[in-house]
């Protein structure tokens, strides 16, 4: 068989093209095809964002142990305050959402 007949016949084109058509469709519409692939990209997007916020708030609580173990007199009071604790002579309002 001569390669210059191969390159030159139609029905080899033919056949490549029609099985190059029929893996471009099985790629976009099988079950593990590109929409796939886009929503699986999407997923790891936001893993990422939710990885980044939550390393974010690591570094803050990491923050505060610090502060913790050196024994913040600033901390401790708005620690104390948020149990609703007040020094002497304050008054601590308490405002409630009315639910209508």
């Amino acid at each position: 068989m001569n390669a210059n007949w191969l390159l030159k016949s139609s029905t080899l084109w033919g056949v490549l093209g029609v099985s190059g058509f029929l893996s471009l469709m099985a790629m976009l519409f099988s079950q593990g095809g590109i929409p796939e692939l886009n929503r699986r990209e999407a997923e790891l997007a936001a893993a990422r964002a939710r990885l980044v916020e939550l390393n974010h708030r690591n570094r803050e609580l990491l923050d505060e142990v610090k502060r913790l173990a050196a024994k913040d007199p600033e901390l401790m009071e708005a620690l104390a305050r948020r149990q609703g604790y007040a020094r002497r002579g304050e008054t601590v309002y308490t405002f409630r959402n009315r639910e209508r």
